[in-house]
């Protein structure tokens, strides 16, 4: 990394649950929470946010009726590791060459059809929530920070992006660590169209933005092989920024406006070619709805890029490598900044259990260190964190500062964090 990295400031959900001015009266989720606050919000009335085969996944496996799905709730992160992993369990005999029985099949593609529509869903619940007044205590957080801080978050949300943006030193040209392909304002930009800044804080977010996009991609369910609607790369980034007016998207599915890096359910369409069909062949789609006829359609041909969000879903076992250099490149970055700063501040983040990647990365930069100082934990119960700090990543006591507090509570009764 070239420049000095003086505080490393790392950020997770219990940060970002600060927001308490969304005008949904909701905040951001812990993952404990997230399918309970979908059906709180308006979107889980809309026909267009796409949760069929969610239901029909959990019809089948949790014997929950239809019309009993808008009252069931689960711990997000381990229903949607079971998908995961029956997803991966399908593509490995799909890769085998072993043929499936017709409900062997039918059962691959409603996981691998639930899967997708949980990103998704992931995605448009942050995107709901954020989309609001910018949040007060990243703001004052910002207000705070100099080209010599590093902020590292595992959040999937953008309140804190939105927050950098304001303040006008902060560009989502060089400000992921990541040079977009493009970035969607309004349209699709070219990178040369946005300024580049030395002054705002390196800012890296390990678990992916839901206002990244990809091309949308799934698991062919004849080869099991990952494939792509376009052979782009899925190894390259598309940042969404900004609409005020609608997009070219999935069906023309647009609804808004949003404010600044949230959208509705569907992104934008991205700005490459087209080829996952065959030389030679052309693709035929069919959308039978015998309960809405007039959605019923037949398209020949297309060659729309649709788009997806870019996040590593909370799963047990978290597949970093399905997007190339993206993940790793993050990952390294963050290691060297922690292993060189003097002071490293852990707000709201609990390291998880399943997150084995982020303490083995932690444990590995914290022993290359030779300069650390400090380091402090604001969460209201530090506890666990402290006992993991001095045990597994051996930082002595005296150099641990505990502050059993909430982020946005610091801020209103001090006026200073850092």
């Amino acid at each position: 990394m070239e420049r000095k990295v003086s505080r490393v400031i790392v950020l997770g959900a219990g940060a970002s649950y600060s927001y308490s001015d969304s005008p949904t009266g909701l905040r951001p989720p812990l993952a404990r929470e997230i399918l309970s606050t979908f059906h709180k919000l308006g979107i889980s009335e809309n026909r267009y946010v796409l949760v069929g085969h969610l239901i029909n996944y959990v019809r089948n496996t949790r014997g929950v009726r239809p019309d009993e799905f808008a009252f069931w709730d689960e711990d997000l992160e381990s229903f949607f590791s079971e998908i995961d992993e029956e997803v991966t369990k399908y593509a490995v005999r799909a890769k085998s060459g072993k043929k499936f029985e017709s409900d062997e099949f039918v059962n691959y593609n409603l996981t691998t059809g639930a899967y997708n529509q949980l990103i998704f869903l992931f995605a448009s619940i942050f995107n709901e929530i954020q989309n609001g007044p910018i949040s007060i205590p990243y703001m004052m957080l910002t207000s705070e920070l100099n080209s010599e801080d590093v902020l590292i978050t595992f959040n999937w949300d953008t309140l804190l992006d939105r927050a950098l943006y304001s303040a006008g030193t902060w560009s989502p040209l060089n400000g992921y660590c990541l040079r977009p392909e493009a970035i969607f304002d309004d349209q699709w930009k070219a990178p040369d169209s946005f300024d580049e800044s030395d002054e705002a804080p390196i800012y890296i977010k390990l678990h992916g933005s839901t206002n990244w996009l990809a091309p949308y991609h799934s698991i062919h369910l004849t080869t099991g092989e990952k494939y792509s609607v376009s052979k782009y790369g899925m190894d390259k980034l598309f940042v969404y920024l900004n609409s005020k007016t609608s997009y070219d998207t999935y069906k023309n599915r647009f609804w808004g406006p949003y404010e600044p890096f949230s959208y509705c359910y569907y992104p934008p369409n991205l700005p490459i070619p087209r080829d996952d069909t065959e030389p030679g062949r052309v693709t035929i789609s069919f959308l039978s709805a015998i309960d809405l006829p007039e959605h019923g359609e037949v398209v020949i041909d297309d060659k729309k890029v649709y788009s997806m969000p870019l996040i590593v879903p909370p799963v047990r076992n978290k597949q970093y490598q399905r997007y190339g250099r993206i993940f790793s490149t993050l990952w390294g970055l963050a290691e060297d900044s922690i292993s060189s700063c003097g002071l490293l501040y852990i707000i709201g983040y609990s390291f998880p259990k399943t997150d084995i990647a982020t303490r083995k990365m932690f444990a590995k930069a914290i022993k290359r260190n030779k300069s650390l100082e400090k380091v402090i934990m604001i969460n209201p119960q530090p506890e666990a964190i402290e006992e993991l700090f001095t045990n597994e990543f051996g930082i002595e006591h005296s150099k641990l500062e505990l502050r059993k507090q909430r982020f946005e509570v610091l801020y209103s009764h001090k006026g200073s964090l850092l």
